[in-house]
């Protein structure tokens, strides 16, 4: 027996396959299988209008605000980072309240002020960029491409999720935290039907996500406006006036899109780029995420607890009950009861409670997460009619936060290590597939990351339900922070607070926590302990009413000092480690990932959850050329850097399996260099989990060490002295670093630690006021290092790293001498061919075997550039063309992992980088999803990127044949799997993959 998971409000629907019996679901006789409720597809057929256009201008429709830059005001409270001018003023002009901003691009500070704003350049501080306004006008709510009327004809075909500014082209520019990709305004609308049958029931709209502010039309007729583009929202559609049933009768919704600005120093995309759903229900309903099956299990007590808001429209008033039933995975029923009876009256939604006693549960963990199914019954008492049913699902554990304990899950005491986020990646911007989403969830497992931090704002419903399934807590993380903005949090609880995987909300991030008054956090807490009073709320930062301190980038000392200050406060590790590499430009951050991870060994402290971060991701980049962050500890494109495996060595290999904080994995074995041939200077390093680790170059073995078991890189002389010819001394370089790892009291001590780091050329050594200073780096010494400075010496090295490396081979032995494992690096070859390999779905990244034709599913295609023997050309460039030849498919995006690359994310080549490169592609057809009938009377166009099927009738079950080309090389064609199987649905998949045990992409990988 397998679950079909569907998506309903942003919480997990499943609805059981029972393969012997079509009844068998039904366990209890107050349990029907069927209720009007319908959830429909609303994703394709969108029209859109790439911006700017006549109705493409920014802002709420007027943005005239007096100059004050220079200036002072009264009466300004902080807004949360809005990283330019632009960012600040818009967030302003939508606020009705807001008649002052300022902002000071340097510090990411932004102010708003209200009418009682005074200003002047007499008033401290004063910020270089500012406006005023005497008035506010109001929300512009005319268009024309919100008309009904309105020929859309030239407007693009699309589908949703979708992403406009990732589809724009990289353009030098001053704002460096976007990614360089300009945000505009841009439309979408759709033409729907609604069934004639439908007429007199409650009909809603669902959007999962719109980034940045939403203003919706219906039929031309202004509903509603959203502003903040991390938090799902629904439009309610049978109240609007004019509304139209039948399929004789078209209804319009149109969607602006304002992504001109945010409130993120990071890529934030723009568009519709989460999923959208029509959803139907009798005019007595349960409303949207009403429903709150509390995953806080008592120890002793152990009932389950389940709430249910219900609400009702029109003039009747029924007697109802509701009924909820708790099923195991296996389909069984475990616990039923029902609540008390309530009358419904439109306008009087009403809050009951179940309660499953004796329901003897199996504990959701990290080791063995066990989950259930919630059935949600409302009936009308007096005629036994079913209202509305809901299939929720459910994990149950007891968690505990102590200073003496630290965090305690099911009475196990757990350190946590894990990864912080964001929301981005190559050529698909922030519309991220959920088999891609499961893909970085299995990554994250395979290097010992068991904690999901969420930064920093809500991400997509579908992850918490992968990371539910898999076993990952997770740090659940509001964006904006203020008193504003107390909706926002209260938004997230309400969608997320079901699921098991979730331990901690959190209110901010860094220096946002700050900056504001003591009200703000305890209005915070208020909102998210309404919803749910058991779990933890903590913050990435300083600020009031929390139950857990997280320290983003501290010391040991500044932990050590805020435990003395505060010992009854439990601590956490939320952010550190902003460790920069790229798979070609290697620099050493093993040292970095050691030291910065330390505080979270404190005794006091529960761990460290929020390495920054497991992927690279758009924006952040510092400056241009480089478009994208180097943070990650795979790139953009999802191919693992080389110190990931330091991860992998310290996460996986030297925790006990059996500790509880530890995905349930086996022991990998691991050697990976560090080092790339032909960009050596002096020494090679290694990583190994075994005994002892041997060195190979250009075939003969240079020498066998033993690793100590230290988890840190083995470094390999390659003898010969280390020159610098260049002098440095009587001048100051720019860039470098001071060491401050080792001490060094001498000029030679500095040379050495510069001459054993490949990714150092450059020292220079200093004495101030008695102190010894050493800094290195790689910098060119003919711009950085000009600026006279008597106290300084040092040299530069000239030409090149060490010719004639062409390779390198490590092998690990364990402590009897059998060799456990080994890695391969390739110098300079001659690229002859293009070979395809599929990352995902794949057994070997824990993401199945096939795509499932649900209309949405799309695989990562992995191109290599390889030489005559097949061996991988690792400084190969060469423009690789990603083509469908046959199958259900499409190419949605592009990327290589380089964070200077600006090829289009939406092109269809892009040059190899380290000889790889990137082709996303996905599914044509929808023969899966549930109530796909629906579209097919609902859409009012039946053209478009997705051809969708009755159940029953889908006749293109072929495979898809992907092709990878680049002129002069022999090219690479590649057969992509395809299921009409909802059994392999991204999330049945990662049901299937709890234990993966053929996770072999970071073993295998080459490059």
């Amino acid at each position: 027996m397998m679950g079909l998971v569907m998506p309903w409000h942003g919480q997990l629907v499943v609805v059981l396959l029972l393969a012997a019996c079509a009844g068998c679901m039904v366990h209890d006789a107050n349990i029907a299988p069927e209720s009007p409720r319908v959830s429909v597809p609303f994703d394709y057929r969108w029209r859109f209008q790439f911006g700017p256009s006549p109705d493409g201008a920014p802002g709420p429709g007027s943005t005239d605000f007096k100059d004050i830059s220079g200036q002072g005001c009264t009466n300004i409270e902080h807004n949360p980072h809005r990283v330019t001018p632009t960012d600040c003023m818009l967030a302003c002009a939508y606020n009705q309240d807001c008649h002052v901003w300022l902002q000071d691009s340097k510090i990411r500070v932004c102010y708003h002020g209200g009418v009682d704003s005074k200003c002047s350049p007499s008033i401290t501080p004063t910020l270089p960029a500012g406006g005023q306004r005497s008035s506010v006008p109001p929300l512009r709510t005319s268009y024309e491409n919100a008309k009904q009327s309105l020929n859309d004809n030239s407007w693009d075909l699309i589908d949703v999720p979708h992403d406009f500014v990732v589809a724009g082209n990289f353009k030098n520019m001053s704002d460096t935290h976007h990614s360089y990709l300009p945000r505009n305004v841009s439309w979408y609308r759709k033409s729907f039907h609604l069934p004639i049958d439908w007429k007199g029931s409650h009909i809603t709209v669902y959007f999962e996500g719109v980034f940045h502010v939403a203003q919706i039309w219906v039929n031309g007729q202004y509903v509603q406006m959203h502003t903040c583009g991390y938090t799902g929202f629904t439009v309610r559609l049978d109240n609007v006036t004019g509304i139209l049933y039948g399929n004789d009768s078209t209804n319009v919704i149109a969607v602006r899109v304002d992504a001109t600005f945010g409130s993120g120093h990071w890529y934030e995309g723009g568009g519709i780029y989460r999923r959208t759903h029509l959803i139907h229900t009798s005019p007595a309903h349960f409303v949207h995420d009403g429903v709150f099956v509390s995953p806080e299990l008592d120890p002793l007590e152990k009932t389950v607890r389940v709430t249910a808001e219900i609400d009702i429209i029109g003039s009747g008033h029924p007697l109802v009950t509701v009924i909820a039933t708790l099923v195991d995975m296996s389909g069984e029923s475990v616990a039923s009861n029902e609540s008390y009876n309530v009358t419904l009256a439109e306008g009087f939604p009403q809050t009951v409670t179940v309660l499953l006693s004796g329901a003897h549960v199996k504990v959701w963990s990290i080791q063995s997460p066990h989950m259930y199914s919630v059935m949600m019954v409302l009936k009308d008492v007096s005629h036994g009619t079913i209202f509305d049913t809901l299939h929720i699902s459910a994990g149950f554990r007891q968690t505990e936060w102590k200073v003496d304990t630290n965090f305690k899950l099911n009475g196990d005491s757990i350190k946590f290590r894990g990864f912080s986020h964001h929301n981005s990646f190559a050529g698909v911007g922030v519309a991220i597939p959920d088999r891609i989403h499961l893909f970085r969830a299995q990554a994250s497992r395979a290097v010992g990351g068991s904690f999901w931090r969420m930064s920093h704002n809500p991400y997509l419903p579908a992850l918490y339900d992968f990371l539910d399934v898999l076993g990952i807590i997770s740090w659940d993380e509001n964006r904006d922070y203020g008193m504003e903005y107390v909706g926002a949090m209260h938004d997230m609880v309400k969608r997320d607070r079901g699921h098991p995987s979730i331990v901690v909300w959190s209110y901010c991030n860094e220096v946002e926590c700050t900056q504001y008054n003591k009200q703000t956090g305890l209005s915070f807490r208020a909102a998210a302990k309404a919803l749910d009073p058991n779990r933890a709320v903590g913050a990435n930062g300083g600020t009031d009413g929390l139950d857990v301190q997280g320290i983003s980038h501290g010391s040991n000392a500044s932990f050590i000092n805020f435990h003395k200050s505060n010992p009854d406060m439990p601590l956490v590790l939320s952010e550190c480690c902003s460790c920069q590499t790229q798979r070609m430009n290697r620099i050493e951050t093993t040292t970095c990932m050691h030291d910065q991870n330390s505080p979270g060994l404190l005794p006091y402290v529960a761990g460290s959850l929020g390495v920054w971060t497991l992927f690279d991701y758009y924006g952040e980049s510092h400056e241009w050329p480089s478009v994208t962050s180097s943070f990650g500890n795979f790139d953009l494109a999802g191919f693992p850097k080389p110190h990931v495996y330091w991860y992998v060595l310290n996460w996986m290999v030297m925790i006990d399996s059996l500790d509880k904080g530890r995905p349930p994995l086996p022991v990998p074995d691991v050697t990976r260099i560090l080092d790339l041939p032909n960009l050596i200077y002096h020494s090679v390093a290694v990583l190994s989990s075994g005994a002892e680790v041997e060195l190979s170059v250009n075939g003969k073995v240079l020498g066998r060490q033993p690793t100590h078991g230290s988890g840190e890189p083995v470094l390999f002389n390659l003898g010969g002295e280390c020159v610098f010819a260049v002098n440095v001394s009587g001048v100051y370089c720019t860039g470098l670093k001071r060491v401050t790892e080792v001490n060094v009291t001498t000029p030679t001590e500095c040379k050495a630690i510069c001459c054993q780091d490949n990714d150092c050329s450059v020292w220079q050594f200093s004495v101030w006021k008695g102190t010894p200073f050493c800094s290195t780096g790689n910098v060119d010494p003919t711009t950085e290092c000009v600026k006279p400075n008597k106290i300084r010496v040092g040299g530069a090295r000239s030409g090149h790293p060490k010719s004639g490396i062409h390779d390198l081979k490590a092998v690990s032995y364990d402590s009897h001498g059998h060799m456990t494992s080994s890695h391969t690096l390739h110098g300079a070859k001659d690229a002859a061919a293009i070979v395809l390999s599929l990352d995902v779905p794949s057994q070997s990244t824990g993401t199945g075997s096939a795509l499932a034709l649900d209309g949405h599913d799309a695989a990562l295609v992995r191109a290599s550039v390889v030489d005559e023997s097949g061996a991988l050309a690792t400084y190969s460039t060469a423009n690789i063309t990603f083509r469908v030849l046959s199958g259900p498919a499409r190419l949605i995006g592009v990327g290589n992992g380089d964070d200077n690359c600006h090829q289009n994310a939406k092109s269809d080549h892009v040059p190899a980088y380290g000889g790889l490169a990137r082709g996303i592609f996905q599914v044509t057809t929808d023969c899966v999803s549930e109530n796909r009938d629906y579209v097919l009377q609902i859409d009012a166009e039946h053209d478009g990127q997705t051809k969708v099927y009755p159940p029953g009738n889908c006749t293109e079950v072929t495979a898809i044949r992907v092709q990878g080309s680049s002129p002069g090389l022999q090219s690479g064609s590649l057969i992509i799997p395809v299921s009409s199987s909802a059994n392999d649905l991204p999330l049945n998949t990662a049901i299937k993959s709890v234990f993966p045990e053929n996770y072999t992409y970071l073993r295998d990988f080459d490059g």
